[in-house]
């Protein structure tokens, strides 16, 4: 299993008491079953309470779903094999070229 990086593109772009930020999530050479992990100092954060995925690409052909898992600090993500069908967790383990671009939620006081 492998750990993303991230690429902060902006910080709090809603306001308000949480910090949020936009971030460019790149996937790691060697994604297993389960997903990558990120920890939240990566996004400047102490905690992360949501993440809103705002679009995966793999390539110029290839399209994921992110699917955050805030509890196990994981991302995974999800392919569709055919038309009609459920998505399942991509089997590919080189995601280095698959960026997700997430809005990041944390660090707000009351939670």
């Amino acid at each position: 299993m492998g750990a993303v990086t991230v690429a902060l593109r902006a910080q709090r772009p809603l306001g308000g008491v949480a910090r949020c930020v936009v971030a460019d999530i790149t996937f790691s050479g060697t994604y297993a079953a389960g997903g990558d992990t990120y920890t939240p100092s990566q996004f400047g954060l102490t905690s992360v309470l949501a993440m809103v995925p705002q679009g995966v690409t793999g390539s110029a052909t290839t399209g994921y779903v992110a699917l955050p898992d805030i509890a196990n600090n994981k991302i995974r993500l999800l392919a569709g094999s055919a038309a009609g069908s459920a998505l399942a967790e991509t089997a590919v383990a080189n995601q280095a070229s698959t960026v997700a671009r997430m809005l990041v939620v944390g660090d707000h006081p009351y939670v």
